[in-house]
């Protein structure tokens, strides 16, 4: 069974969202009530049939049958995969609407959960900053690959909408460079024809045979270096046949494969064999008045999208030398909480007396430490750990700032308890996830700090993904 539904807005996460009126009955009096209707692959403006998949009192959920009417809002989508691929999900949308869209769900999200007020965020939330080229901006991409099971043919590119294992053969892609792609074509063709010879190409997950798990082709944007990453098992395979069709892109200065070691009844272990050239490429970032250098190796955490990247981490400068003079913060002390590879940590090094970094990965932390050494600063150190022992050991310590990077399920509850007994003057915390920052937030807030400031980046046009950042000061 269908229903007729209109959109009227986007969720957080991009669904499209109708409402359907029902009738509700209490101690015998009946009211109506608008339920809404979660639906995919939608544009703001469909009229749409959906089938119902999940129904409850509170909300509702559908799956696209047929759009019956388009928006106005849609515009062509620039990619011919768009349709079948799950790379991205609004190219449907004009890119200014695109950022209208996200700068009212971070009001939204942070009115519902947060609780904050129409006057409260009136006062402290800035423009949505945007990319200037919302196209091949991304500096990482990974590639998968399945076996089509009609025909027998190796495939490779992005997953199919809502699918775990087929791909979308792409052809082209508009996120990363179109060097990127051209990169993988070639990779790709090499992978191809040794499946057309009958060799067991593709890793299975079940069995444990076979070779290839995916691709990266990572990009320096500023500096124009490209590494290319085979994630694979153990099985030997042709790599010099492969060097040698690589050698015609004289941009990639690092081929590493990544050997998987996942043996039933042994923990996962990752090996890293660099197959050409170093172990890292170098990406440079401009932030504020400073110029940074970065080695990026195979397995760090790097902001995939490097220029607006630089405008998150000069907006988390300018919050602090807009809130405390210079000669302030050069006799500050800042924890820099899941610091991954020590950006954030080693950019505001240059205006407080000494930094602290503390993560649970110790690669990124490797790489943190050598990033540090090669900007030449000396007066931020690095802990490897879970932020919740760490931050436990040094509870007792005074520390001004607390910088915040955490992964999309936000700050854990004995952080955040850890965090309010350290009691730092100011807070600034860099989101990816605007409903787990919005809840932090509102404890944060009952805990005596003050939201003062906070800004949506988009760092993924073309998706609903959302970054923010934002100031909090105790009071």
């Amino acid at each position: 069974m269908t229903i007729p539904l209109k959109i009227e807005k986007f969720a957080l996460g991009g669904q499209g969202l109708a409402f359907v009126e029902t009738e509700v009955t209490t101690d015998e009096v009946t009211t109506k009530r608008r339920v809404p209707i979660f639906v995919d692959d939608v544009c703001i403006g469909d009229e749409v049939e959906a089938r119902l998949t999940k129904k409850k009192s509170s909300f509702g959920e559908g799956v696209l049958v047929k759009v019956t009417k388009e928006s106005p809002e849609r515009v062509p989508a620039r990619c011919k995969h768009f349709s079948s691929c799950g790379g991205c999900n609004w190219q449907f949308l004009a890119y200014e609407r695109q950022l209208q869209w996200k700068e009212q769900l971070v009001r939204e999200t942070l009115s519902h959960i947060g609780g904050f007020s129409e006057e409260v965020l009136g006062n402290v939330f800035g423009k949505i900053v945007g990319c200037d080229e919302p196209w091949y901006y991304r500096n990482k991409m990974e590639w998968s690959f399945s076996v089509d099971q009609q025909n027998g043919k190796l495939s490779g590119g992005f997953h199919v909408k809502k699918m775990h294992y087929d791909t979308v053969n792409v052809q082209e892609c508009f996120l990363q460079s179109l060097k990127s792609v051209e990169i993988f074509k070639v990779i790709r063709e090499f992978f191809v024809e040794m499946h057309e010879r009958g060799e067991n190409v593709l890793y299975d997950m079940k069995k444990h045979r076979g070779l290839l798990r995916s691709v990266f082709v990572r990009e320096g944007k500023r500096t124009g270096e490209y590494m290319v990453i085979i994630q694979s098992s153990d099985t030997k395979f042709d790599t010099d046949a492969l060097l040698s069709r690589l050698e015609k892109f004289p941009e990639i200065i690092s081929v590493v494969q990544i050997v998987v070691h996942d043996a039933k009844g042994f923990p996962t272990r990752l090996e890293e064999r660099v197959l050409r050239g170093r172990d890292y490429y170098r990406e440079e970032m401009h932030i504020s008045d400073i110029q940074l250098q970065f080695n990026v190796k195979p397995l760090a955490f790097f902001q995939p999208n490097t220029l607006i990247a630089e405008k998150i981490y000069s907006e988390v400068v300018s919050l602090l030398r807009g809130h405390f003079s210079d000669e302030m913060l050069s006799k500050m002390r800042a924890y820099d909480l899941y610091c991954g590879t020590g950006t954030i940590g080693i950019v505001l090094s240059r205006y407080l007396e000494s930094v602290i970094g503390i993560e649970l990965n110790a690669n990124a932390i490797a790489s943190a430490k050598e990033n540090a050494q090669l900007n030449t600063i000396s007066n931020i150190a690095f802990h490897q750990g879970d932020v919740k022992n760490v931050l436990h050991e040094m509870v007792g310590s005074p520390m001004d700032i607390m910088t915040i990077d955490p992964p999309r399920s936000g700050m854990e509850t004995q952080v955040l308890e850890q965090v309010v007994a350290v009691a730092p003057k100011a807070l600034v915390y860099v989101s990816c996830n605007p409903a787990t920052f919005a809840r932090d937030a509102k404890i944060l807030c009952g805990n005596g700090y003050v939201l003062k400031s906070i800004r949506a980046f988009d760092q993924f046009p073309q998706t609903a993904h959302i970054e923010t950042v934002a100031l909090l000061v105790r009071e």
